[in-house]
């Protein structure tokens, strides 16, 4: 299974996109870009990066499709990406050490290669087990982040 982005980079493109304004030509060549990952950990790592060098608020996934069997299929409305949530909604989200152990136990379990000293210190762990508890404190965090932001304390003072 692929998987496939449409990324919009630049703060006045990813302005116009949430304000429904079109791209110019020069726009969709310049600030408009497609990729393509060979797993799901590919693309997350690669979310991670973009987000860690450019911020947050200088890109925008518009668009991600599974392609199954030759085709491309939107992804589900019901899957839930608990990652993209994270990395919108956890405070200092680029600082974290939580995310960097979530990052190091996820390539663990899927058998990806980690540093020696990384595989040292995880070497007793449950990787499973840990692995979901950081990143439930994790998406604990952004939600209650998301929550104060959408229902401020003050609104109603």
């Amino acid at each position: 299974m692929k998987y496939l982005a449409e990324i919009i980079f630049g703060k006045d493109q990813v302005r116009k996109f949430h304000n429904n304004e079109p791209l110019d030509d020069f726009e969709k060549i310049i600030n408009l870009k497609k990729y393509t990952f060979e797993t799901w950990v590919e693309r997350n790592a690669f979310y991670k990066g973009i987000g860690e060098a450019m911020g947050w608020l200088e890109f925008e996934v518009i668009k991600e499709f599974e392609e199954k069997d030759g085709k491309e299929e939107k992804e589900d409305d019901d899957k839930f990406d608990y990652w993209a949530f994270i990395e919108k909604y956890y405070p200092k989200y680029s600082h974290c050490n939580s995310v960097l152990l979530s990052d190091i136990l996820t390539r663990k379990f899927y058998g990806e290669e980690i540093s020696e000293s990384d595989e040292e210190y995880i070497k007793d762990w449950d990787v499973r087990n840990e692995l979901f508890e950081v990143d439930k404190e994790l998406l604990c965090k952004a939600l209650k982040n998301y929550f104060n932001i959408a229902y401020p304390e003050n609104l109603n003072s």
